[in-house]
């Protein structure tokens, strides 16, 4: 049978509207050609006001009283929303089957977040209502070549995080399990005193650290939000120049799925990481321990890069660094819960995993610079030039009197902060108690003997390098460091910092990231700073202020779905590489007085001549009642007076083609091939959700001596067999529907008919043909001829089948932004096409 226009049907679901129920299976009622708004409500003034976001289910469908194949049957949004306050897409799901309805709907587009990479585990327990929880709690455990580390963790304003309960067995009545998805409401770095901040509010108690459920304690988890990759979203933009070569520049790849306010946050005074106080001094003089500095190097995320490799010749590699727990490499950058890190010599690879980061996020490795530091072991001499680092001394005493044993001793900086005498550091033990005092210039140790008496002491540390004969660190010329904000407003970025011979520099950046000042110049690229100083600096002594966009999500009640699971918050991508693209161009003309044997001049060799009335409907006909196209000429004739159709008359002709995209930005499409022709300025470039084959049929026929309602099993073999061979199950494109059937027999003649979704549907018998009706189209799901069935059946024993539809589901979402508009009628596009087998 030929497969013509009229045969490429979308229909409508069950319910249609925004009630949990809406959705469900196909209907028979098909959407009209040019009226696909009849799945979607009108939008109201309450939808301009405070914005909103509908989400429909249709079945695009190849309509045919046979088994014809529609070969990759694929559908996309072949035209922009007139109204620049809504926008369309498409969710594609391999997850989103027949009999989903709003609530599953819902749930699969709140998949694509969930709980992730573990923050840490024993976090205190929380009452219902609550929404903070202490600052030392945020210190991370993770592994890194090997080891155990802890640090700790800053969480940015506006992040997604969750609190969960997890624990092994039953479930515990006092405290379910669960996750609760929430946003960090404040910028915050893991220290002691003060509180994060979060919302919505935690919905039920959870179990303090030293709960014990079920064996474990503990259960109370502190984890990143993880983004799944099992949803990819079509939409469509237009070309904001002509096209006719393998690279599109297009007005936006993404789309505000989630309707968003945004606000202005400011972050003043922030340091470098790892320092905490002013370093260096005179000699001779009372000063500050220096701290340990990362040094840092970033590049810009490649979308769909998931390994980004440094080679680091000046890296500090020492066993000293494991040892201590210490690392000398660490992750910097952008979606840092998804990242790990490997070291292999000088070599640092960044691999990411579960969710790679978008174009043009920096990825930055920081580490320790031998150029500035080296690792002192007490048994060699106390080299030149060198001070040692803050709180990073490490040692043993061994007492003469052997009852005493060893003890651990560490260097305390502490207890006298900045006034400390760098000639006498405290050293002490666990409990606290100094033992000695060494001098940070010389590495030699002035024993505070006990009541245990003597002893000898070995130790290591970590030293800075300081101007020759001085114990004055030398300074920095340069540095590279990543802000800690999403969203930097770069012109509001400020900073301090002051030079080794205590004079303050300033400067700030434009809105292009330029940085300018005395004695500074640098730019912000990617939110990488990267800073030159013509004098030499503390780097400790840099703070700087950066005003960030925060955006704030709406409550899930708004829209029926929780901002905090959607991807990016909300913000999609509606084009995705490696995924076919349809650009086209309409060119529109007004049909007046039609009157058969009057001709119009489309362009030629076009892929589409249509002409449609004022309420949207189609005049074609198979039969070319209303108007013949020439194709290769793009003469249109017309052939009656269009009786019947409600004028003004729109003739459309419309040029396009099909494309593979290989590389996504945020302002273009990288093609696979140039394109075949020339597209002007505006024309539309659509993102496809291929379909596949469409085409009814029948999977493999299996029997089982018993069913045990399990649908992912099958049992043993029965005796008796169905003979599918000689009477195949019988279907028909416009009648079966997706779904796991099983035939349970109640005798040796009877038995029941199962669906998996849809449950018992009718009992038959083997003497008669079984046809059972589908109600919502009055036509058999399929048929089964009583020759089919033989003899020999047992009760109990069963037969199993999946019955394909030549029609799948498709999500479709309209988003409603805030905001007045001035047009009253304004229509969805949904373009249905394949190929002819």
């Amino acid at each position: 049978m030929t497969i013509s226009r009229l045969d490429l049907k979308v229909f409508k679901p069950e319910q249609l509207g925004s009630s949990d129920d809406a959705g469900g299976q196909r209907t028979k009622l098909a959407v009209e050609s040019g009226k696909l708004n009849e799945l979607f409500r009108a939008i109201s003034d309450i939808d301009h006001a405070q914005s909103a976001v509908d989400i429909v289910k249709c079945y695009p469908a190849l309509d045919t009283p046979d088994t014809s194949i529609l070969l990759d049957g694929h559908v996309f949004m072949s035209q922009k929303p007139t109204d620049n306050l809504v926008s369309l897409l498409i969710a594609e799901a391999a997850t989103l089957d027949d009999a989903d309805r709003m609530t599953d709907m819902v749930e699969i587009l709140e998949s694509s977040v969930r709980a992730g990479q573990l923050i840490r585990n024993r976090l205190i327990g929380l009452l219902a209502g609550q929404d903070t929880f202490p600052r030392p709690y945020l210190q991370s455990m993770y592994q890194f070549n090997g080891r155990d580390f802890y640090e700790n963790i800053t969480l940015v304003q506006g992040q997604t995080i969750v609190i969960s309960v997890e624990y092994p067995g039953a479930e515990n009545a006092l405290y379910p399990r669960f996750e609760h998805f929430c946003q960090i409401q404040k910028t915050v770095t893991g220290g002691t005193g003060g509180l994060v901040q979060f919302k919505p509010a935690i919905p039920f108690d959870t179990p303090n650290y030293d709960v014990t459920i079920n064996g474990e304690s503990g259960c109370t988890k502190l984890r990143y939000a993880s983004q799944n990759d099992g949803i990819k979203y079509h939409g469509v933009t237009k070309l904001t120049a002509a096209a006719s070569s393998a690279v599109l520049a297009v007005e936006s790849t993404s789309v505000e799925l989630l309707p968003k306010v945004k606000t202005i946050s400011i972050s003043a005074g922030n340091a470098l990481e790892g320092v905490e106080d002013s370093q260096g001094g005179v000699v001779g003089g009372a000063s500050a321990i220096p701290s340990m500095v990362y040094k840092t190097v970033s590049v810009p995320s490649v979308s769909g890069q998931s390994t980004y490799i440094f080679e680091l010749p000046d890296l500090l590699i020492s066993d000293w660094f494991n040892n201590n727990g210490i690392q000398n490499v660490k992750y910097s950058g952008a979606w840092a819960q998804n990242a790990s890190v490997s070291v292999i010599g000088t070599t640092v690879t960044v691999i990411f995993t579960g969710y790679t980061p978008p174009v043009g996020y920096s990825i930055g490795t920081s580490y320790i610079s031998d150029d500035k530091y080296d690792v002192y072991y007490s048994n060699v001499t106390f080299p030149s030039n060198r001070l040692m680092v803050k709180d990073r001394l490490f040692g043993e005493i061994t007492f003469v009197n052997t009852t005493y044993g060893k003890s651990n001793i560490t260097m305390d900086t502490r207890l006298a902060g900045f006034g400390l005498d760098i000639t006498a550091i405290p050293l002490i033990e666990s409990n606290n108690n100094i033992i000695g005092y060494v001098d940070a210039t010389t590495g030699i140790v002035t024993k505070n003997l006990d009541f245990r008496g003597d002893f000898t002491y070995t130790y290591n540390c970590l030293l800075v390098e300081t101007v020759p004969g001085e114990v004055t660190p030398p300074g920095d010329l340069t540095v590279e460091f990543i802000l800690k904000s999403d969203s930097p407003i770069l012109d509001k970025f400020y900073l301090t910092v002051s030079t080794t011979s205590d004079t303050l520099l300033s400067a700030s950046a434009n809105s292009a990231g330029v940085i300018t000042g005395a004695g500074v110049s640098g730019t912000i690229v990617n939110g990488a700073v990267s800073l030159t100083f013509t004098q030499r600096v503390y780097l400790s002594t840099l703070r700087y202020d950066i005003s960030e966009t925060v955006t704030l999500s709406p409550p899930p009640e708004l829209y029926g779905l929780n901002p905090l699971r959607i991807k990016n918050g909300g913000v999609v991508n509606a084009f995705t590489a490696w995924t076919n693209i349809a650009i086209q161009h309409t060119e529109v003309q007004l049909v007046t007085s039609p009157t058969p044997a009057q001709t119009y001049n489309a362009r030629e060799n076009t892929r589409f001549v249509d002409i449609t009335d004022a309420d949207g409907k189609s005049l074609w006909t198979l039969t070319n009642t209303h108007y013949t196209w020439v194709k290769a000429t793009g003469i249109v004739t017309i052939n009656s007076d269009f009786a019947g159709f409600t004028p003004p008359f729109i003739l459309t002709d419309t040029m396009g083609e099909t494309a593979l995209v290989v590389e996504v930005n945020p302002s273009s499409l990288v093609l696979a091939s140039p394109l075949s022709a020339t597209y002007p300025l505006g024309s539309n470039v659509s993102s496809i959700q291929n379909l596949g084959d469409l085409q009814a049929r029948i999977g493999t026929v299996r029997d089982m001596t018993a069913w045990s309602n399990n649908w992912d099993l099958d049992g043993t073999p029965a005796t008796a067999n169905m003979n599918t061979v000689d009477f195949p199950i019988e279907v028909r494109n416009d009648t079966a529907v997706n779904e796991d059937w099983v035939l349970i027999f109640t005798g040796s003649t009877s038995f029941r008919c199962i669906g998996r979704r849809l449950g018992q549907i009718a009992t038959g018998d083997t003497l008669n043909d079984f046809a059972p009706v589908n109600p919502l189209t009055l036509l058999p799901y399929f048929v089964i001829r009583s020759g089919a069935f033989g003899g020999g059946w047992q009760a109990g024993e069963a037969v199993r089948f999946r019955s394909y539809a030549a029609s799948k589901p498709a999500m479709l979402l309209r988003t409603v932004r805030s905001g007045h508009s001035q047009i009253t009628t304004d229509r969805a596009v949904l373009a249905f096409r394949g190929n002819e087998s």
